[in-house]
């Protein structure tokens, strides 16, 4: 891990560690479980106290994300990895499902209250998400239209969003009391004595930026299948060889549909991010050279090498504030686990097997 890029990511809010939790992809989904299937009658699939979390509300947020999974990761995995895969986010969803009404009930229980103003700036950060279109930015009009129509396919009236809004603010608030507030800062010895330890974390890799041109080719391949994909990366060899521009070719005949349309582009990789054949190629490539093809486990590839980054060392003074960032909010993380495991250790709790 690097350790500043993951501190620089860290989304922060007016100082609170917690703030991103409201506005995270996931619990951003989450906003549109309130009275969703309030009136139908419905399979539960979770008891957490005395509240219920019902198989359609579930399904309702789930499915999208399989169908993200199944679009990102279909092809390039086996039908049990993908299974596998599938059912640890189904794992890890309902289990942050649950912790979410633990939370609220604990933020009920202790009568932590929301402001109007607070209420008002956290609508508003929730409708930042849909000020851009692609690379458009809109208007606030069309911002608004936008909002609305979200609003009306999650069949949730205004008044329903604002009061899933004001709960999660309710569960921020709660956060920052029982977690945030009970962090140390780390003094500068501290910040010293982490940085000497582990320098290494704090130093951007070499970095390859690569395009590829793959032909698919599975491993166990019929002489038949493996001598069509041989001749295919033969013919994209011999028309690269006579000067045709690698990215067209890799739109036309690239068969990873991920990077075919950008032309072949993969952006920077660094090492431990490819299987290894792949990165040996890519590492020892010359800038503007196109490599010879190569099969790994995916099947025949040639590799272009747009540009390369060194390896680069940073010093104490450079990292110094994200360093602190980093700490606090392992801190912050190892407090929440160590919370949620006491709230769930004094719930009742009951999840219904699929």
């Amino acid at each position: 891990m690097n350790i500043v890029r993951y501190a620089q990511n860290k989304k922060e809010n007016k100082g609170s560690y917690w703030s991103w939790v409201l506005f995270s992809p996931v619990l951003f989904y989450i906003l549109s479980l309130t009275c969703l299937h309030a009136s139908t009658i419905n399979k539960i699939m979770a008891k957490v106290n005395d509240d219920v979390i019902l198989q359609a509300d579930f399904d309702e947020v789930i499915t999208p994300m399989i169908e993200q999974i199944k679009s990102k990761y279909g092809e390039e995995l086996k039908k049990e990895e993908l299974d596998k895969k599938i059912a640890e986010i189904k794992k890890e969803f309902l289990d942050q499902m649950i912790d979410q009404k633990l939370l609220l009930q604990e933020a009920k229980k202790k009568d932590i209250k929301v402001s109007k103003r607070d209420l008002e700036n956290g609508i508003e950060l929730i409708k930042d998400r849909f000020k851009k279109k692609g690379d458009k930015v809109l208007t606030p009009v069309e911002v608004e239209v936008e909002f609305n129509a979200e609003m009306k396919r999650q069949n949730l009236t205004m008044a329903q969003f604002r009061d899933k809004v004001r709960e999660d603010l309710m569960i921020n608030k709660l956060l920052d009391i029982e977690v945030v507030s009970k962090a140390t800062k780390p003094t500068g010895e501290d910040l010293k004595t982490y940085f000497e330890k582990n320098k290494d974390k704090f130093d951007e890799p070499e970095k390859v930026s690569v395009r590829h041109i793959l032909i698919r080719c599975e491993k166990n391949a019929s002489i038949k299948d493996e001598s069509l994909a041989l001749n295919k990366i033969k013919e994209v060899q011999q028309k690269l060889k006579k000067g045709e521009d690698f990215a067209k070719l890799a739109s036309e005949y690239s068969e990873d549909p991920g990077s075919a349309k950008d032309g072949g582009n993969l952006g920077f990789i660094v090492k431990g991010m490819m299987v290894k054949t792949f990165e040996d190629v890519a590492f020892k490539t010359p800038v503007g050279d196109i490599s010879d093809y190569f099969k790994t486990e995916f099947g025949y590839h040639i590799l272009k090498i747009d540009s390369k980054q060194a390896k680069l060392s940073r010093t104490f003074e450079q990292v110094k504030d994200n360093l602190e960032k980093y700490l606090m909010g392992e801190q912050n993380q190892e407090q929440y686990e160590k919370y949620m495991k006491d709230l769930r250790s004094k719930s009742t709790i009951s999840i219904t097997e699929k």
